[in-house]
């Protein structure tokens, strides 16, 4: 949609009828007047009726408004299309009955919801805007419910058994009147549903798609006149001049792209998209077939099964969320054929077969990352076009076409990545799959040699660009102004592709990415290395606010004489304020190519990282307290794979980061399935004295290890008192990275060691056997810029003599004393700060000090959950130890404190009680802290506060005026 478009459409809608206008909403997000207008008949003949609520039954006729809870019925020979205005069409066949019973939708965002009634009889349902999103669309029937998301349906109810059949899109779900959920998650599959509501999955057939056309198909529709008007008619009527105006709104699936023209090219931002063609009976470059012997390598190539390991179920589809390889999948080491010899060109040509599929690979000579099309037709030619700009149409090719495949390559010296998409349908009008349900992954490459490594006597920290990754780019592609195929572009890694659809293209290219650090212990090998990789974005300070954040670390180790990358997936995301958050579990791994080796490059240059133990079902999972509507359990298992390309190296002396031990403060917002079963909302922790968080770093193990210790400060949780949590080690476990003062992170213990709950019973339960908690605690400038947003007109303190960032976890337990046995917990991005705390007896004792920074911390208002960041400002007067403190513009308040100093054993405290308008009540706790040029020159704290339903707790952090 375009704005100048919008406008347009808004001044003709004012002179045109109803019809008319409600074709534009489509295009432009408006409606008829009338606030209980959802649609208008599009297509209708007199044997189509309508009963609006409390209203007579009468005649459907062509441009007749269709409201809300209106009950459209068709006769024996009756026909009716709905079109609502976010572009969504039932066409209704004979014999039928249809009730929009709910619709919401906000043009703006591309929101909303739609739930209708289908009684009897068939219909085919086309998806606009709000089928795009997950649970989106929602059709009753007798049978049970059906949840279509981004496609195309039919619905026959006049058959015996009922069937429902995916056209196109996404998936289709039902859920029986019992609650037992199927989903098919590929076109081309209809379900028929037995009684009881049981389901039995199935490739459609032409008899299920040709009822429904017979169905659909009525030659006495005549749009609800008795005369059909003529070409003349039309002609003269000036509504062709009017439609020639709007926009294009397609609603079927797109055919093939033609071969692009040079105007055409002209017309593309990268405008060059080449062409590499190679035959096996006819080369069209001249290339000359060396008689010579064959040359052959090896890749390792993947691709999904039809369940996850042993979930047998066709319509879990977990290609879709990027599962390959396992028990149930294809994970083979396949040998390609360079043929044929193509010396001398840019590009070599081989070819090799997986899982029955013909599978050719343009192999360059050098490092690229581009897309490409191929086509192959019957007689062996194949032909491609590449760009690295954007997916390429399909290239023309004489003959009968055979296969197409789309894809992308990334490559380098001694190393090849590619995702390979073959196309649904053989033919020359291919439907492509960027779904996820038919592609191959493959890796080829030579491994590095660790016996002639690095050449250097100087340990090095080694900084690699990680890609996106490529399903998900291809899954969320989308469509530019002049009708390329652009792929969603992100920095987000290990993120679940179906949580990077709800998530979105807008907020996924806004991801920022620490790429992947690998920090040596040896100048003669990355045997011992520690790794860090990090991507995070938080994308507002207000309620519309998506947060993402994700962590992997460890460290690389011989495995039977190969050095492999391995370690956690940590992190979590909320996709709305409403929603919880989803908490990572998992492991990452370096993947193994076909010759052997997960490193590759003469100077370890390329890695892909993906699930840890592939071979056995790896998986990434995420957990939820409460799971989000239309989040099924199998939607909670993904993965992801993502090459890493060596970009820098800078001797590990050189970095800056020295051994200390900081003490502070933290806070966060707890979920518990405990509270939410007992309609309690999630609740705000808070430290309860300063050295409730300590943080000790060690320069010569690059490694660190914290404590976190939050309260129940505003005692809204009827069971638990505090939560202790630990992060790192005291000792080299591959738990923590310590790369300088900006670049840190861990996870928790190991074994999940001194992480603990205190009850209010005063009862120490510790986590539940056989479980490890999944914390993690990164720097706030770990990822650069990830969290701007929270900052806009705010004041963020630089503060580098103190530190400060974001902390999770995740954590089961179960005992007696707890009242229903167990729970699980969740923190979702808490805060945490530290320094070096000066004793109360050194500082000044008299004189004053204005101290300016921020504030940061979470906010639960009532089941809203989110980030928000104010200004901070703090003035001291040493001779009487006394002062104030507020906290303004946060989340659009502002809160006010005046200070006392409280004795404590070290350090020092200055707290007071906050207040603000509207009853806002709270505390804040304040400490001074050295700096390079005087050892008060910062001040670190942490604040709670509530008011109503709305709480908050987070952190302060400022520097000396």
């Amino acid at each position: 949609m375009v704005t100048p478009l919008k406008h347009k459409a808004k001044s003709i809608a004012d002179r045109l009828p109803c019809l008319v206008m409600a074709l534009l909403a489509v295009g432009v997000g408006i409606s008829c007047a009338q606030a209980t207008e959802v649609g208008v008949a599009a297509a209708v003949n007199s044997d189509a009726f309508g009963t609006p609520p409390g209203g007579a039954r009468s005649t459907k006729v062509l441009g007749d408004n269709v409201i809300y809870n209106e009950r459209i019925e068709t006769s024996g020979s009756g026909l009716v299309q709905v079109l609502l205005v976010d572009g969504s069409t039932f066409t209704v066949g004979a014999n039928s009955n249809l009730v929009i019973d709910e619709f919401v939708y906000d043009p703006n965002a591309g929101t909303g919801k739609l739930v209708s009634s289908f009684g009897k009889g068939v219909a085919r349902f086309v998806g606009g805007k709000l089928s795009k999103k997950r649970g989106g669309v929602t059709v009753k029937t007798p049978v049970g419910t059906i949840g279509i998301r981004g496609g195309i349906a039919n619905i026959n109810l006049a058959s015996n058994p009922p069937v429902f059949s995916l056209l196109f899109g996404k998936d289709l779900t039902f859920t029986s009147p019992s609650g037992q959920r199927s989903r098919i998650h590929q076109a081309g599959y209809s379900m028929e549903i037995g009684s009881g509501g049981s389901t039995r999955i199935r490739r459609s057939t032409q008899s299920d798609l040709g009822n429904v056309q017979t169905a659909l198909t009525n030659s006495r529709q005549r749009g609800g006149t008795r005369n059909s008007p003529t070409d003349g008619q039309i002609v003269q009527s000036g509504l062709s001049r009017v439609i020639s105006g709007l926009q294009n709104v397609a609603t079927t699936p797109r055919s093939k792209p033609t071969s692009a023209t040079g105007n055409r090219i002209e017309q593309t931002v990268n405008g060059l998209i080449q062409t590499q063609i190679l035959s096996q009976s006819q080369n069209t470059q001249s290339i000359e077939q060396e008689e010579s012997t064959v040359t052959t390598d090896r890749a390792r190539i993947l691709r999904a099964g039809n369940k996850f390991g042993s979930i047998a179920a066709l319509n879990l589809a977990p290609g879709t969320l990027g599962v390959v390889g396992g028990t149930s999948g294809f994970d083979e080491v396949v040998i390609f054929t360079q043929d044929p010899d193509t010396s001398g060109n840019s590009y070599r040509l081989w070819s090799g077969t997986a899982d029955g599929t013909s599978i050719y690979v343009f192999d360059p000579d050098t490092s690229v990352n581009e897309f490409y099309t191929q086509s192959v037709n019957s007689n062996g030619d194949v032909i491609e076009n590449f760009s690295t700009s954007n997916i390429p149409d399909a290239p023309s090719l004489s003959g009968t076409i055979v296969q197409n495949a789309r894809g992308q390559r990334i490559t380098g010296d001694g190393f090849g990545f590619f995702a390979h998409f073959v196309a649904t349908e053989a033919g020359s009008d291919p439907t492509f799959n960027y779904g996820g349900t038919d592609y191959f992954y493959g890796l080829y490459g030579s491994a590095t040699d660790f016996d002639n490594f690095n050449g250097s006597d100087a340990e090095k920290l080694r900084t690699y660009t990680l890609h996106g990754d490529i399903l998900t780019a291809f899954q969320l592609s989308s469509e530019d102004n002049f009708g390329n195929i652009q792929a969603a572009t992100s920095q987000a890694l290990f993120l679940n592709p179906s949580i990077a659809e709800n998530l979105g293209t807008s907020f996924l290219s806004s991801v920022k990415s620490s790429g992947l650090k690998v920090l040596e212990g040896s100048s003669d090998t990355l045997e011992g290395a520690r790794y860090l990789a990090a991507s995070m974005y938080v994308s507002s300070g207000t309620t519309a606010q998506k947060s993402f954040v994700s962590l992997s670390l460890g460290d690389i180790e011989n495995e039977g004489g190969t050095l492999v990358l391995g370690g956690e997936r940590r992190g979590g995301h909320r996709t709305d304020a409403e929603n919880s958050a989803g908490l990572y579990g998992g492991s990452i791994e370096s993947i193994e190519g076909g010759t052997g080796g997960t490193i590759f490059g003469s100077n370890a240059d390329y890695l892909v990282l993906g699930p840890g133990n592939l071979e056995e079902d790896g998986t990434h999972t995420d957990g939820y307290v409460q799971v989000p509507t239309g989040i099924q359990s199998t939607d909670q298992l993904s993965a992801t794979m993502h090459v890493a390309e060596l970009s820098s190296e800078v001797d590990v002396s050189t970095l800056d980061r020295t051994s200390k031990t900081l003490t502070g403060h933290a806070a966060g917002v707890l979920e518990s399935n405990v509270n939410y079963s007992a309609g309690v909302d999630p609740v705000i922790y808070a430290s309860n004295s300063l050295g409730d968080f300590e943080i000790s770093f060690d320069s010569q193990n690059g490694s660190l290890y914290a404590t976190l210790k939050v309260k129940d400060v505003a005692n809204l949780d009827d069971e638990v008192d505090r939560y202790q949590f630990a992060f790192g080690e005291q000792s080299g476990s591959g738990q923590s990275v310590y790369v300088d003062a900006d670049t840190f992170a861990a996870i928790e213990t190991s074994g999940g060691s001194d992480n603990t709950i205190l009850t209010d019973s005063e009862v120490f339960v510790s986590p539940k056997s056989g479980t490890t908690p999944n914390n993690y605690l990164i720097s706030n400038t770990l990822v650069n810029g990830a969290d701007n947003a929270l900052f806009v007109d705010k004041t963020k303190c630089t503060c580098d003599f103190l530190e400060w960032g974001y902390w999770g976890s995740k954590m089961e337990a179960d005992d007696a004393s707890l009242a229903g046995g167990e729970r699980f917990d969740t923190f979702h991005m808490g805060t945490w700060v530290a320094g070096d705390v000066t004793n109360s007896i050194d500082l000044p004792t008299s004189g004053s000090a204005t101290y300016v920074g921020h504030a940061v911390g979470s906010v639960a208002d009532g089941t809203r959950q989110y980030l928000a960041a104010g200004d901070f400002n703090m003035s001291l007067d040493f001779t009487y130890r006394t002062g104030t403190a507020t906290i303004s513009n946060f989340d659009s308040r502002t809160m006010s404190a005046t200070l006392s100093e409280t004795s404590v054993t070290s350090g020092n405290l200055f707290e007071g009680t906050l207040s603000g308008t509207g009853g806002l009540s709270g505390d804040i706790n304040t400490s001074l802290v050295r700096g390079p040029n005087s050892n008060h020159q910062g001040v670190i704290g942490d604040f709670h506060a509530t008011q109503g339903n709305w709480s908050a707790a987070g952190i302060v952090a400022g520097e000396k005026q």
